[in-house]
């Protein structure tokens, strides 16, 4: 309810562009008074494919940023739909994004890796 309250009042939860040039300029300020550093960090988003286009186009233009963090997605899926759109691809992933990522696929642990993982916690543990 009170998200279609929001949105009938064309509340879209955004911060305001006068709020947010208050909080550049204060970062700003800030950081020419050595009294903050910015730091890049990693953005881990997992089940990717859940994201709709809007998403995706913000996280294209973060990573077009001086101070974009290393972006980690992660998703089980193969071919499937974007969400928001009637176009399907690889991982649910727009293709312009998809084009500037690493894809690294991963295997479950055999038998023996995972022993071999629990020997090492319990030694570590101890």
């Amino acid at each position: 309810k009170q998200w279609y309250q929001r949105r009938v009042r064309g509340d879209t939860g955004e911060i305001k562009s006068e709020v947010r040039e208050q909080i550049n300029q204060k970062v700003a300020e800030w950081r020419e008074e050595g009294k903050a550093e910015i730091v890049p960090g990693v953005l881990f988003v997992d089940e990717v494919h859940m994201l709709d286009i809007e998403c995706f186009s913000y996280l294209n233009r973060a990573l077009e940023h001086d101070m974009a963090p290393v972006l980690i997605m992660a998703t089980n899926r193969g071919i499937t739909k974007i969400r928001g759109t009637s176009y399907v691809s690889p991982h649910g992933i727009p293709i312009d994004l998809l084009d500037r990522l690493l894809i690294i696929a991963t295997t479950p642990y055999t038998e023996r890796d995972t022993k071999q993982i629990l020997s090492i916690r319990c030694e570590e543990e101890d």
